[in-house]
């Protein structure tokens, strides 16, 4: 593992080089361990100079979605994330990471940036620097990312339930159609993460006494589940998920939403967000953006992990497909597409994912129920 952790640290300090436009060489593959800590030092005070201009031009900024303040927001994060790479103790952090700088390496290669390297790299001697081109990476100013963030904001959820520092962004600009829709993060793991394109998801805080003990980022599998604001936020604050007949913190007693199937005292996911995020699931929402004035719909979705073998494989259970005599999702068979639980310590809740889709009017009409924000 270190040996892996030093490798990556080294891609993400390249990466992170050409990303922010820092005026560096990048050491060969084949460079002294010294050579590399001289450039790793180099880089983490260049990124700590550049983040600093940037608060004292945001002094006079008070628009909290401006370009400015979102790449502020990245460059900070992106320092928090390679000190966590220093600091080698949080695992879910590095297992994420290792994932992000893994998928960016692929895409770079693609981009046949792998090539321009060798290139330059064959016309140099050995042991001497290699100078990078410019090498154009995702933009860290994504609209989406800010509007998903304002509906969050809107929601008027507990901050102390979120955990920044692993949210992440799907959409077309930050995850390409380039990408992979499907990753394998751990060998321990046999159900592969289906990746949640168009989405946005927002990090929750985890119980980390949980994560230890039952090696919840190594083995459990990645699941969704749709539903409504309000229930979202009461499961979370039950730190487990609740099954028909159970009596909530308020006092409440959850019921069988209208419409599913009676008499099923159980937890239901997928691996996919796509069926997840049917309407029969996922109640749509609409809010109007001071950011753009503009008015859209969207869709929560909670992300789980879910303990392997604790949970029943089955098919859907709508009668209806997204198309006609088509699979919900391309990636998964529908008669695979449901997870059944009634173990109520099975399953955790790690990210809230949020959807946009921008209408035309205040007037449109909806099928589902609409709620407003």
């Amino acid at each position: 593992m270190d040996n892996k952790l030093t490798k990556i640290r080294r891609t993400f300090a390249a990466q992170l080089t050409a990303k922010h436009k820092l005026k560096l060489t990048i050491p060969n593959h084949d460079s002294s361990e010294a050579t590399f800590e001289l450039f790793l030092r180099e880089m983490q005070q260049q990124l700590h100079k550049k983040l600093a201009k940037q608060n004292e031009q945001l002094l006079h900024e008070s628009n909290g979605n401006s370009p400015l303040f979102i790449q502020k927001k990245q460059l900070q994060k992106d320092i928090e994330d390679f000190q966590l790479l220093e600091q080698r103790q949080d695992a879910r952090a590095i297992q994420q990471l290792i994932e992000r700088v893994e998928h960016m390496a692929m895409f770079n290669r693609k981009q046949d940036i792998g090539g321009i390297a060798s290139s330059i790299q064959s016309s140099q001697l050995p042991n001497q620097p290699i100078v990078m081109s410019p090498i154009k990476l995702n933009s860290p100013l994504c609209s989406y990312r800010a509007l998903c963030s304002e509906l969050v904001e809107r929601l008027n959820w507990p901050s102390e339930v979120f955990a920044s520092e692993y949210d992440r962004c799907f959409c077309k600009t930050c995850y390409p159609l380039s990408m992979p829709n499907i990753c394998q993060v751990n060998t321990g793991n046999k159900y592969p993460t289906i990746i949640p394109r168009n989405w946005m998801k927002f990090g929750l805080k985890v119980d980390g006494v949980q994560t230890k003990v039952h090696q919840i980022w190594d083995k459990w599998a990645v699941s969704y589940h749709g539903t409504v604001p309000s229930a979202a936020l009461s499961m979370i604050k039950h730190r487990q998920i609740c099954l028909p007949g159970d009596t909530l913190f308020d006092g409440t007693r959850l019921t069988i939403r209208l419409g599913h199937i009676p008499d099923q005292k159980a937890f239901f996911t997928s691996p996919t967000i796509r069926y997840a995020a049917q309407n029969h699931y996922a109640t749509s929402i609409e809010f109007t953006s001071q950011i753009d004035k503009c008015v859209y719909t969207a869709k929560i979705v909670l992300r789980c992990r879910q303990m392997p073998d604790s949970f029943t494989v089955q098919g859907q259970t709508l009668n209806n497909s997204i198309q006609n005599d088509s699979d919900f999702c391309d990636l998964i068979p529908d008669d695979e597409i449901e997870w059944k639980t009634d173990k109520r310590g099975s399953v955790i809740f790690d990210g809230l994912c949020v959807h946009l889709k921008k209408v035309l009017t205040h007037e449109n009409n909806f099928q589902q129920t609409t709620v407003h924000y």
